[in-house]
């Protein structure tokens, strides 16, 4: 964690961390083994409890170790996103390609559409399709008249 919320952890990751209930926890607040405002404070329905008092409470063996998994994931994550950028050329090579061809096909599919309905009109015009009949309509522009 990062910023003005480093060193605070909610019940709930206090509670994966050293395998326990996150109810114990609120057991503990209810006994007053934490100083409320201090140690321990309620956000809305969520309960954060400073790293100090987390350790002093459950000790620091099991938390090393979590924080030793967060700092692999983190250079994990890191050591990603450094490859993707080292091969951002490349990438960006095929995105672009694949993207060009995606705009051709779609113009493609428009074009064969507007030939189709084309043909349908012309043939339409020239006679070619029958069985369809048109009637026409008149319409009254004249506002004074209501119905």
């Amino acid at each position: 964690m990062k910023g003005s919320f480093e060193g605070l952890y909610t019940f709930l990751e206090v509670a994966e961390i050293y395998g326990i209930d996150d109810s114990c926890l609120r057991k503990q607040v209810a006994r007053n083994k934490f100083v409320i405002g201090e140690e321990v404070k309620k956000m809305g329905r969520t309960w954060i409890i400073t790293e100090q008092a987390m350790v002093k409470s459950f000790g620091a063996l099991k938390f090393e170790e979590y924080k030793k998994k967060q700092q692999k994931k983190e250079q994990a994550k890191e050591k990603k996103l450094n490859g993707v950028y080292s091969n951002s050329g490349l990438n960006i090579q095929k995105i672009s390609k694949v993207s060009g061809q995606k705009r051709n096909r779609s113009s493609k599919k428009v074009h064969s559409m507007n030939e189709k309905e084309e043909k349908i009109r012309d043939s339409w015009v020239n006679g070619e399709i029958k069985g369809v009949e048109l009637k026409s309509f008149a319409f009254n522009t004249n506002d004074s008249e209501q119905i």
